[in-house]
């Protein structure tokens, strides 16, 4: 009988249920980024935009009495939001034009300054998730207690959702609160019960897909910068070729047009980017949100963007759960 026994020994503390356990991962982690004071700060500054769609609500709603004000909408529609069918229903039939109003103010919510504190919020955070793990083997930490790599991966993950949903989905949803607070009567509850159902769903598509795609960047390498570089350089390249390849479609069916059919205007230019789309995770991500807020009828062109999604999620989980067990191996 040996006095030390240094060999493999099951677990005899207390185990958790399975589906908890990746919280306790999770747990940790958040625990650990919490402490960081930039990132408290972040966080408070990435709820300063939300301003801007509940001033909008307020201002549509008040416009029902106010000719002035509703004219301002009617501007804001038709020029900002690029909406001019919903900018002439807004004049003629304000009550039918509420649920389209508020999911575009939330989509823009959504689409322009949240999608940009999403990409700076995960570059900074992400790529240490399991870089670091990698690097200090603090993975054999987490898997001497009975933790599966799919485990493993759903709480560092969590890590990542958790940060997304207090700068997207809780002000989001914040703003729906105050609209149906600031509007006449409670019966716009009926006209708009499925907008916070549409907020659910825009934040399933911002935060899956790039959670995934950050935590197989984060696995690659055992040197946290190389995966913050790949992850910003994944979205300005994407971005940047999308507006290059866009723009030289338009300057060459401009070019055809005026050659064939004498001078038009340039917003009168009619071309397809829905093929250098999928380029862009930028563009992607605008145009699946776009469908799930119900501004965006076009279902065929959707399918493509949504199967592109759903590959970078199924890919890059299997990247990381094939590191994750083969250092396990080891």
């Amino acid at each position: 009988m040996p006095v030390h026994d240094l060999g493999y020994r099951p677990w005899r503390g207390q185990r958790m249920a399975r589906w908890l356990r990746p919280w306790v991962v999770a747990r940790s982690s958040i625990s650990l980024v919490w402490r960081r004071r930039w990132l408290r700060t972040m966080l408070m500054l990435a709820w300063l935009p939300v301003v801007f769609p509940a001033l909008g609500i307020f201002a549509f709603e008040y416009s029902s009495t106010d000719p002035g004000m509703q004219r301002a909408i009617f501007q804001i529609a038709r020029g900002p939001l690029n909406q001019p069918e919903l900018a002439q229903q807004i004049i003629e039939n304000p009550e039918e034009a509420r649920h389209q109003v508020w999911s575009s103010l939330i989509l823009t919510f959504f689409r322009y300054p949240q999608l940009v504190a999403m990409v700076v919020l995960i570059g900074l955070i992400a790529p240490m998730l399991v870089s670091y793990d990698l690097r200090t083997k603090a993975y054999l930490m987490y898997f001497s207690r009975p933790l599966s790599p799919s485990q493993y991966i759903l709480g560092k993950s969590a890590v990542i959702w958790f940060l997304l949903a207090m700068i997207a989905t809780l002000p989001a949803l914040l703003v729906y609160v105050l609209g149906v607070l600031l509007s006449p009567d409670l019966s716009v509850v009926m006209q708009t019960w499925d907008v916070p159902l549409r907020i659910l769903g825009a934040s399933a598509v911002l935060m899956i897909p790039t959670t995934a795609l950050a935590i197989a960047y984060s696995s690659l390498t055992s040197e946290s910068r190389y995966a913050t570089f790949a992850w910003f350089a994944t979205w300005a390249m994407g971005f940047v070729a999308y507006q290059v390849l866009t723009s030289t479609t338009a300057v060459v069916a401009s070019a055809e047009q005026n050659r064939t059919r004498g001078r038009r205007r340039w917003e009168n230019i009619e071309f397809d980017a829905d093929r250098y789309r999928l380029l862009s995770p930028y563009h992607t991500l605008g145009k699946v949100e776009s469908w799930v807020f119900g501004l965006d009828t076009s279902a065929a062109s959707v399918v493509p963007a949504v199967l592109v999604l759903v590959a970078i999620t199924v890919i890059s989980f299997w990247m990381v759960r094939r590191r994750v067990i083969a250092r396990l191996s080891v």
